[in-house]
């Protein structure tokens, strides 16, 4: 069996080069997540097998977002082919979705044993080119990875007016493109009922992470002896980020660290110019985000639990914060399972007040507690959802797929 993987990531020779180009920076989260995927299949290969990747840059449109008109083909030689195309509205989907339709033919056509696909995310130009191809090979197993829902079941993108109704458009087509698929990767178990498919082939893996850990990078620390609560993410008012500055303009004595972008984002500045212990530093690499990580005494996610979208939800920040050694402060989310309890601190309420509450208890323990904490939840992800661990469940329901086999991983 062998695999096609359809992406929307950067290949490490490329990262720099793409983080020069971009007005937005990179999405490391959602990068690191599909290599984790990637590593964890590829040891779990039989002799004879091959994993090939089949990648669409994952940057924004010129001029607005990245400053090149025209994103370059190229094949690299560890199985690596990215799809070119001219990076304009509509353009780009366009060819996306005829070059790669052009490449799944050609991979296709290299071996008998080329027909398993995993397609990450319901990305339109990959499932309208990966229909057109099973139309011509019926045989072809289609499986997708589905991390978001989209319209009204996933977090707000700020778009209004015809960009919003374009938008919803595009994930109701999404949806019906997705029903013709052979298999299902999800998030959450509720995905299943959102999308239908519990009858279908599907796998419920809310995550993985990588077994390699990427190296910190050397970062200019503020020289601030308080203890720092640090959150790198989205900064979006709809996952908590005004309750959390709320919850710090009135305690002092502890920093709150925070990177990233989002709709917040202003808020966020202003708050750290007229509050000593916030800090802000931007949009940073992944290797400071580990570096501030390294150093914080917590790191906390203040997505709250309201919202449709968190019955779909299971923000991969949480393996990432848990794999650092830190102790993790967040909301108890419906779509963390339940088995995460042991090794997450929860905020209760899920407002300002609750957040000051729950600092407050666990920087209040002593500082070998702390470290036991977050020694016993890296063990969990490290053991449990590791790469390794993880591929090997998503290997056994490709296999399961490919061969028309009841999928009972789930049990």
């Amino acid at each position: 069996m062998n695999i096609l993987f359809l992406g929307l990531l950067y290949h490490p020779d490329d990262i720099d080069a793409v983080l020069r180009q971009s007005r937005d920076g990179l999405q490391n989260q959602i990068n690191s997540y599909q290599w984790s995927f990637i590593d964890g299949l590829r040891k779990n290969l039989g002799p004879r097998e091959s994993l090939h990747v089949l990648n669409a840059l994952p940057v924004g449109a010129f001029p607005r977002h990245y400053r090149r008109w025209r994103l370059p083909a190229q094949v690299k030689p560890d199985g690596f082919q990215e799809i070119g195309s001219l990076n304009l509205p509509w353009f780009k989907q366009r060819a996306r979705a005829r070059r790669a339709a052009e490449a799944m033919e050609r991979w296709i056509a290299a071996d008998p044993e080329n027909r398993t696909v995993l397609l990450y995310t319901l990305y339109l130009p990959y499932l309208q080119a990966i229909l057109a191809v099973k139309k011509r090979h019926p045989d072809l197993k289609i499986s997708v990875i589905v991390t978001d829902l989209p319209n009204e079941m996933g977090i707000r993108s700020g778009r209004t007016g015809l960009l919003r109704r374009i938008e919803f458009a595009r994930g109701r087509k999404s949806l019906r493109l997705a029903a013709q698929l052979d298999g299902y990767v999800l998030l959450t178990e509720p995905m299943a009922d959102a999308m239908a498919v519990r009858r279908r082939p599907f796998l419920v893996m809310e995550g993985l992470i990588a077994e390699a850990e990427t190296m910190a990078g050397s970062f200019d620390l503020p020289d601030d002896p308080r203890p720092a609560v640090l959150y790198a993410g989205t900064l979006n008012r709809e996952l908590g980020i005004t309750a959390l500055l709320d919850a710090f303009q009135t305690m002092k004595d502890v920093q709150l660290w925070l990177c990233g972008r989002g709709d917040g984002e202003a808020e966020v500045r202003k708050s750290a110019e007229t509050h000593g212990n916030i800090r802000y530093f931007g949009f940073v690499p992944q290797p400071v985000a580990l570096t501030l990580q390294a150093h914080a005494a917590a790191l906390i996610n203040p997505r709250p639990s309201a919202g449709l979208f968190t019955r779909y939800s299971f923000p991969s920040k949480t393996l990432e914060y848990m794999r650092s050694g830190k102790p993790v402060l967040c909301c108890r989310l419906e779509g963390i399972p339940r088995e995460y309890d042991a090794y997450l601190r929860y905020i209760e309420p899920e407002d300002a007040a609750g957040i000051r509450d729950a600092v407050r208890a666990l920087l209040s323990l002593p500082a070998a507690e702390r470290e036991r904490l977050g020694a016993q939840a890296r063990e969990f992800v490290r053991t449990q959802k590791n790469s390794v661990a993880q591929g090997a469940k998503l290997y056994a329901f490709l296999r399961a797929v490919q061969e028309n086999q009841p999928t009972d991983i789930n049990d």
